[in-house]
């Protein structure tokens, strides 16, 4: 294949799109003003005794807020929202939001409004008013909308269910925010929540709907945003010598593909460039290394790194296309076929060393380092690497936090700060190289997976023997979806990274 295609449309401008089902506006008004379907507030811990803002507000309503507290409709340490007819208030109801322990930032308002939003799924509301009650910041406001828009997100829209009625399919039309942003700064967001849904989408979809080269032609549609999108078929990265890549999808129907989209601003900064790269194995089935099959159907979630660049990546080619970004998705199916890769194989990267694979299963760093290579040898000066990649992640961290590591720690805090402003909760650990000699090997320069000790930390460390440049890897095995529905969002994809992975590509271009 090889294809490589440039920008639609002159000047690499970008069309018009469809924006978010949901509208979305800001507000200055008070929450006693506000007129809405419903009005959504938050209620911390600390509100057993009413802090001054809330008791205006339930004096203003009549009581009905500490009415439903005191009846036990709500309950801080056991419900997550009570919804409550809004007495004197202009507006119908109210909804008692449990926002935990009060506080700023962004990560708090992203919950709260996802929260608010998916309570609201298949009622008849269809404006919703959000009150975040302490003065929150733009980059709050931003998760925010994020968030509401999560809340409203439905999986089984993309196939359908036949037993869906149209008042279940009912969600939140409009979104006000009471005290919001510009108007500039709400469109901004939504454009960021549209990419989220964009990738969360796309991490959903069935294995057998889309596999390496389907994933290739929803990347080719980036080029109505002004990207160049590079698409390498197996003879082209077999003589580029991604055998590590291949290897993993030798076994499978599908072969692999390895996808490149370069913004307009790639190619304007030869000296500062930022190559994010995603894990895209649209099924993990483990290989020979087979995994149980209790749970395998999650593995059509494999693919949420790949899904997040490439979703981060048309994201900011609508908000700044001249940023110098290129998003990498290592695309393979990891099956156990006649050809497929076997325990003890022994591959060359494209850097020249030698693996030998100890466990099929340990996949994704193997398609990892040829894709991280790549973007090096194309002029990547920093790197970041987004990936499904270890369940010791998801054991040590659950389902809300992504542990990454970094290479210079100073590169790391960029990402942190991105995670920080966007509502993503992301956690440093240590790239602790003493664990290299573990990954020795007798017949090749290293092996792919080492002993359960620290198989987190190993992971890395084995990432880390095949970049040069600042490097950043992000495991979110434990936070890419959900295994059940949750108040905050349903089981499924969430499009995890996607917003981390745009605010650092945004900061990156203005310097930051």
């Amino acid at each position: 294949m090889g294809r490589r295609s440039g920008p639609a449309g002159a000047g690499g401008s970008p069309r018009k799109r469809r924006l978010l089902r949901m509208r979305v506006r800001a507000a200055a008004l008070s929450p006693m003003a506000v007129s809405a379907d419903v009005l959504a507030v938050p209620i911390y811990r600390e509100d057993r005794e009413f802090s001054a803002d809330l008791a205006d507000l339930d004096a203003a309503s009549g009581g009905v807020i500490s009415g439903a507290i005191d009846w036990g409709e709500f309950n801080i340490l056991e419900h997550y929202t009570a919804l409550v007819d809004a007495g004197s208030l202009p507006s119908q109801k109210v909804l008692l939001v449990n926002g935990v322990r009060r506080g700023r930032g962004a990560w708090r308002a992203r919950r709260i409004a996802s929260t608010a939003a998916r309570r609201l799924q298949g009622r008849g509301a269809t404006t919703l008013a959000l009150w975040l009650r302490d003065g929150e910041d733009e980059d709050a406001f931003t998760a925010a909308i994020v968030g509401a828009q999560q809340g409203t997100y439905r999986p089984t829209s993309i196939y359908g269910r036949v037993r869906d009625t149209e008042a279940m399919k009912r969600s939140v039309e409009e979104l006000i925010l009471l005290g919001g942003p510009s108007q500039e700064a709400v469109d901004r967001a939504v454009l960021l929540a549209e990419g989220v849904e964009f990738g969360r989408t796309l991490a959903n979809r069935a294995s057998n709907d889309l596999f390496p080269e389907r994933m290739a032609d929803v990347a080719r549609q980036l080029e109505a945003d002004g990207c160049t999108v590079e698409v390498l078929g197996p003879p082209e990265m077999a003589a580029l010598g991604m055998n590590a890549l291949l290897g993993v999808g030798q076994g499978a129907a599908h072969e692999p593909r390895l996808i490149a989209v370069k913004l307009p601003g790639w190619d304007k900064r030869p000296d500062r460039r930022l190559a994010i790269v995603g894990k895209g194995v649209c099924f993990d089935s483990g290989g020979i290394s087979l995994k149980p099959p209790e749970r395998m159907e999650e593995m059509k979630h494999d693919k949420s790194g790949a899904a997040a660049v490439i979703a981060a990546a048309r994201t900011v080619a609508r908000l700044a296309p001249d940023t110098p970004l290129m998003a990498v998705a290592p695309m393979v199916e990891n099956m156990p076929g006649p050809n497929a890769q076997r325990p003890g194989d022994v591959v060359k990267a494209m850097n020249g060393k030698t693996v030998e694979v100890v466990n099929t299963d340990a996949e994704g760093r193997l398609i990892l380092i040829d894709a991280l290579h790549w973007a090096e040898r194309e002029g990547a000066t920093h790197l970041l690497d987004i990936a499904t990649l270890t369940g010791s992640a998801s054991v040590a961290f659950g389902e809300l936090i992504s542990p990454y590591f970094a290479k210079p720690r100073e590169w790391g805090r960029a990402v942190q700060a991105a995670g920080d402003a966007t509502g993503e909760w992301l956690w440093e650990m240590p790239l602790a190289t003493e664990y290299r000699t573990s990954l020795d090997s007798a017949h090749a320069d290293i092996v792919n997976s080492g002993s359960r000790e620290g198989a987190l930390i190993k992971s890395a460390v084995f990432i880390n023997d095949f970049v040069t440049v600042p490097w950043i890897h992000m495991d979110i095995a434990g936070t890419a979806y959900l295994l059940s529905d949750k108040s905050w969002n349903p089981k499924g994809a969430l499009g995890t990274g996607v917003s981390t992975l745009t605010r650092l590509a945004l900061d990156y271009a203005a310097g930051r």
